[in-house]
C-alpha cells in the first residue's frame, strides 16, 4: 500500500518519544553530520545522526508497529547504518544485526574523533545509546548467515537505491534468512519524477523498483500491501495514483511516495 497523508496518533507519539525521523529539537542544533563532535551528542536521540527523508516520518513508526518486535527476537536491519531504528529495536530486547556495505562512506565527524572506519563509527554510535548491535559491512547476498535464522527483517527505503536485479537478489536472500512464521518489513520509495510517472529512468536517489517482480519469486504471503498501489503489479495504474495524489503522504524535500509491504513466511 501507499502511505496516506493522515498520520495515526500512535505514530506521532512514537516519533515524539524517539525523536524520529530527524532527532530531537535542541537549542543551538547542528546539522546531522556534525553532531558527533557536539557537546552531549546523545541529546539528539538515536535518529539524530543520519541524514534522512521526510517520508521516514511515517516509514519508521509504520515499520515498528507492523513488525511488533518482541524481546528475544533476532532482527536484521538491511542498510541500517546510523538509523535510530536499530537502537529502538535493541532497547526493545531484540538481538539486532545491521548489514550495511557502505565502507566507502567516510564521515568527517568520525574522522575528527579518530574513528575512520565504518565499524568504529557505528560502534561509537550504538555505545552512545547503550545498545549492542552487530554490524556486518558487506552486501546482504554475500553474507554467511544461516538460513531461517531471523524473526524479523527490515529494509527501510533501501531497495530503490540498487538496480532491479540486485533488489531481487536481496529479497531472495531475505526470504532464505527469514525463520518460518517470521516477517519481512519493506518500505520502497515511489518517485514521481521517474517512469512510469516522469520522464527519467532513474534520479539521483534511485529508480522505481518493480515490486511485483520482487515478490513473485518467493512463496511468502503478502500480509500488508495493496497490489493496486505497488509498482509493477498488473493492478497498478499510474494514472489512478495521480488522480488520488491528495490522499498520499508526499515527501516535502522530494516528490516521492512510500510503498509499504510486509511478507510472512509460512510455518510449514
Amino acid at each position: 500500500m501507499l502511505a496516506k497523508k493522515d498520520i495515526p496518533l500512535e505514530y506521532r507519539e512514537w516519533n515524539k518519544r524517539w525523536g524520529a525521523p530527524y532527532g530531537f529539537h535542541v537549542d543551538n542544533s547542528q546539522v546531522s553530520l556534525q553532531r558527533f563532535s557536539a557537546k552531549d551528542p546523545e541529546r539528539y536521540g538515536p535518529f539524530g545522526f543520519q541524514p534522512t527523508s521526510h517520508t521516514r516520518t511515517l516509514e519508521y513508526p509504520w515499520a515498528y508497529f507492523s513488525a511488533d518486535p518482541q524481546p528475544g527476537m533476532r532482527v536484521l536491519d538491511v542498510g541500517g547504518w546510523l538509523s535510530g531504528l536499530q537502537v529502538v529495536l535493541a532497547k526493545q530486547g531484540c538481538e539486532v544485526v545491521n548489514v550495511d556495505p557502505s565502507e566507502d562512506e567516510k564521515w568527517s565527524i568520525g574522522v575528527e574523533k579518530g574513528n575512520d572506519t565504518h565499524a568504529e563509527i557505528h560502534r561509537w554510535f550504538t555505545s552512545m545509546f547503550d545498545v549492542d548491535v552487530t554490524l556486518v559491512t558487506e552486501r546482504l547476498q554475500d553474507s554467511d548467515f544461516e538460513a531461517n535464522s531471523f524473526d524479523r527483517i527490515f529494509a527501510i527505503s533501501v531497495l530503490e537505491h540498487v538496480d532491479q536485479d540486485e533488489a531481487e537478489l536481496m529479497v531472495d536472500t531475505m526470504c532464505q534468512l527469514l525463520a518460518p512464521g517470521g516477517l519481512i518489513v519493506l518500505s520502497i520509495d515511489l518517485f514521481l519524477d521517474v517512469k512510469p510517472f516522469g520522464m527519467l529512468d532513474k534520479n539521483v536517489w534511485g529508480r522505481n523498483t518493480d515490486v511485483h517482480a520482487l515478490l513473485s519469486r518467493n512463496n511468502l504471503t503478502l500480509e500488508c500491501g495493496d497490489p493496486a498501489e505497488l509498482c509493477g503489479f498488473p493492478e497498478f495504474d499510474p494514472q489512478r495514483i495521480a488522480d488520488r495524489i491528495d490522499e498520499f503522504f508526499i515527501g516535502w524535500n522530494y516528490p516521492v511516495l512510500s510503498q509499504f509491504v510486509t511478507l510472512r513466511k509460512p510455518l510449514g
